[in-house]
């Protein structure tokens, strides 16, 4: 009812405005929310590369040590 009001009354381009500036923000708020999801992502699997490497080093560092031992 608000919006019809708005028409009848002559402000049809400043409610447009209204409009398009909060679906602007909610889009802007989203984006944010998309890639702060992106980079968690990101940073999730490049520490879990870091790990999985310090394994197989850590590994690889054991197994030399008992070869020379026996």
């Amino acid at each position: 009812m608000a919006i019809l009001a708005a028409l009848f009354k002559g402000t049809a381009v400043a409610t447009a405005i209204v409009f398009a500036i909060a679906l602007l923000k909610a889009l802007v708020i989203s984006f944010g929310f998309l890639f702060a999801v992106v980079k968690f992502v990101i940073i999730t699997a490049f520490l879990t590369l870091l790990v999985s490497i310090a394994i197989s080093m850590l590994r690889d560092w054991s197994n030399k040590s008992t070869s020379k031992d026996a």
